[in-house]
């Protein structure tokens, strides 16, 4: 390391440069290759014993001699530019960034390839602060939620001081592959319930939406036909296929990431049968993320997830009871999210969610099953014995396999004992998805539409003993 000494007015100002950089009086340093070891790691003032040889980025680390360090700023966004992202993952790798394969795979928290010189997590506010960056033209910037992940070059980094990136369309996720990487997702339909206009909503280009043979990254496969004394098909464009060979098979679910499962109206058992509820289990266990609302309580009622929670799940339970919805804040992630529903317009009270369709179907989570929403005291005259159940809960999250320890688990489970959306049975002429999906989804999100979002961004995150704050990967 070598130093400078610039005179303005009376003030001194020592600039120190970083091994393996030139200073060419511009500010930046010439952008070190990644086999380069010449010189030794930026140290820090009072004479600290240097590192051994630097690499990469790591060349361009600059001490700032007791002034700010370099930093960039920014806010992470989902697709759409527009909705801010908690527990997004922002780093600046110092080695390629390894492919992210398709399918079911093990991802947990704690590390991410591409050997990150400097990293942080996004606040309730989207926000982000990275220190220490390293200083020169074309530095990369990679935003990580599982496996969304998206790599930009940041043209150029001014040295001892903040870099703010005020675009927040440079630092949303991908809306393409073109983009960046996307997690493969297949979504069934079900007319009580439109799953399937959330993506879109939240500005995945409809060029990802194609057939399950197609290429692109959101596949649609049709639910159960309903009522069964006059069944009309859930909705979905001609051509769609049925999901009962897709959740019955493993390895068929083993080529997505995620699987949503929309509200059929019914239990509808007789298309899950004992065989696709082992092979959805297996799926989430293996690494795979599975989302279902309402009446796909099914899934838990034998098996590994009956032991969850309290599963009192039956067609004949109430449903619409009076709120208020609550947010379990007890969590660091539960606190976040009260935070981040009152930032974004989708509550005005902290702590509390809105839900127009809710239903009454799991009393109180199991340990280590972290509830997310819930709502107080209630009883089921004539269907729940006393002692009266004291709490409902509307949301949780079930890492998986069940019963082994958090560092050995991949995959995650949630159920949301509501709809989604407004209304219940869809009147089939209005009922979404058609064969205009996407474009007939309607642009805007709704406050529950946006607490979704919350929720779907966590599902699709890396698994973590929910008990602990979510901290930024080290190299």
């Amino acid at each position: 390391m070598r130093s400078s000494v610039f005179v303005v007015g009376a003030l001194v100002v020592v600039g120190f440069i970083a091994c393996g950089s030139s200073d060419d009086g511009s500010g930046f340093g010439d952008n070190a290759g990644p086999n380069n070891t010449g010189g030794t790691s930026g140290g820090t003032l009072g004479g600290d014993k240097q590192k051994g040889p630097c690499e990469g980025l790591e060349c361009l680390q600059v001490d700032c001699a007791g002034s700010p360090t370099t930093t960039v700023s920014g806010i992470v966004t989902a697709p759409n530019g527009t909705l801010p992202l908690y527990n997004a993952i922002v780093f600046v790798p110092n080695a390629p960034l390894d492919p992210l394969a398709d399918g079911a795979s093990c991802d947990r928290c704690g590390s991410v390839s591409g050997k990150p010189l400097v990293s942080a997590v996004t606040g309730v506010d989207g926000k982000f602060i990275l220190q220490n960056v390293p200083v020169g033209k074309d530095i990369p910037l990679v935003v990580q939620v599982g496996k969304w992940r998206r790599e930009i070059k940041l043209p150029s980094v001014n040295k001892c001081v903040d870099n703010p990136i005020t675009d927040a369309n440079v630092t949303r996720l991908p809306k393409n592959q073109a983009e960046g990487h996307i997690p493969k997702i297949a979504v069934t339909t079900g007319r009580c319930d439109q799953l399937a206009c959330l993506l879109p909503k939240l500005g995945l280009d409809p060029a990802e939406y194609t057939s399950n043979t197609g290429t692109g990254r959101l596949h649609l496969y049709r639910g159960a036909a309903d009522p069964p004394s006059k069944p009309i098909a859930a909705p979905a464009p001609a051509g769609t296929p049925d999901a009962m060979p897709l959740w019955s098979d493993v390895n068929a679910l083993k080529k997505y990431d995620m699987l949503m499962l929309s509200c059929e109206c019914g239990e509808h058992t007789e298309n899950k049968p004992p065989v696709a509820r082992q092979a959805v289990y297996d799926f989430a266990s293996s690494g795979g993320r599975v989302f279902a609302s309402h009446f796909h309580y099914v899934w838990t009622q034998t098996g590994p997830l009956a032991g969850t929670a309290q599963w009192i799940g039956n067609q004949s339970n109430p449903e619409n009871p009076t709120g208020p919805y609550l947010v379990d804040q007890t969590f660091p992630k539960g606190a976040a999210f009260s935070q981040w529903l009152v930032s974004v317009g989708a509550s005005s009270t902290l702590g509390e969610i809105p839900i127009s369709q809710a239903r009454e179907n799991v009393g109180a989570v199991t340990s280590p099953t972290q509830r997310w929403v819930y709502r107080k005291r209630w009883a089921i005259p004539g269907v729940l014995p006393d002692p009266i159940i004291p709490e409902s809960t509307k949301y949780l999250n079930v890492n998986l396999p069940v019963g082994t320890p958090v560092e050995n688990q991949c995959g995650k489970f949630v159920f949301a004992d509501m709809h989604l959306y407004g209304g219940d049975v869809q009147p089939e002429a209005t009922a979404l998805p058609n064969d205009g999906f996407p474009g007939t989804c309607s642009k805007e999100l709704t406050p529950e539409e946006k607490a979704l979002a919350f929720l779907f961004f966590d599902l699709s995150s890396c698994v973590q003993d929910e008990t602990k704050a979510p901290t930024a990967p080290v190299k």
